[in-house]
């Protein structure tokens, strides 16, 4: 869960306030996003900086950008890789995270991410590539079938090739090869494995694009 890495040090913007003092606020704390709720703090979205700075009037509300809200979001009680993968796909600096009714509770960096990588424990691990065709990607039964397996993620990533989704995944068991012939069994191709006692600064090529921007 990720619970123990959000943070509250600044507040979500509002409709009402003004461009350039949004703008101050995302430059103070290095943002390229700021999330914004309404009048009850509930979510309605996430501004991007270049959005704003495209306004005509930077003294104007944020109101005549509504439409330009991102709907990205974690709630509360999501899985980390989840925290992960959404940073990934969307090339954010922060995710807005939200509570059981939508309300805004937090945030999460990048540099928390790779605090929280940075507590696991490598030994005993492997990395695998699987591919699965986009429309029968379904992160959670994958997740579901390794946790069966006695397989624990710590992280993982995904791209997208033409029609089909590769995925990244460093994972802490006893037994990778039950986990390899589970997944090849439900129909996933399995790519390649490095099986190994993975040490922090020997993580696989795979994983060093994801590093890369999570230091960004």
């Amino acid at each position: 869960m990720i619970e123990k890495i959000i943070r509250r040090d600044f507040m979500p913007a509002t409709l009402k306030d003004s461009a350039i003092n949004t703008l101050a606020i995302m430059e103070e704390f290095k943002i390229s996003e700021i999330p914004v709720v309404d009048e009850n703090n509930k979510f309605l979205g996430l501004i991007e900086e270049d959005s704003i700075l495209n306004m005509e009037n930077l003294q104007a509300s944020l109101m005549e950008m509504r439409k330009k809200l991102k709907n990205i979001f974690l709630f509360s009680n999501a899985h980390f890789f989840q925290c992960i993968q959404t940073l990934t796909e969307n090339n954010l600096s922060i995710i807005p995270v939200l509570d059981s009714k939508k309300l805004y509770f937090g945030y999460i960096s990048p540099s928390d991410v790779i605090g929280k990588i940075g507590e696991l424990n490598y030994d005993n691990s492997f990395i695998i590539t699987i591919s699965v065709n986009k429309k029968d990607f379904m992160i959670h039964e994958i997740s579901r079938l390794i946790e069966e397996n006695n397989g624990k993620i710590m992280a993982f990533f995904s791209e997208m090739k033409k029609e089909k989704i590769y995925i990244h995944f460093l994972i802490n068991c006893n037994n990778n090869q039950l986990i390899t012939q589970t997944l090849s069994r439900y129909d996933y191709e399995v790519i390649d494995t490095l099986s190994a006692e993975i040490q922090r600064n020997e993580l696989d090529d795979r994983f060093e694009s994801f590093i890369k921007y999570l230091n960004t």
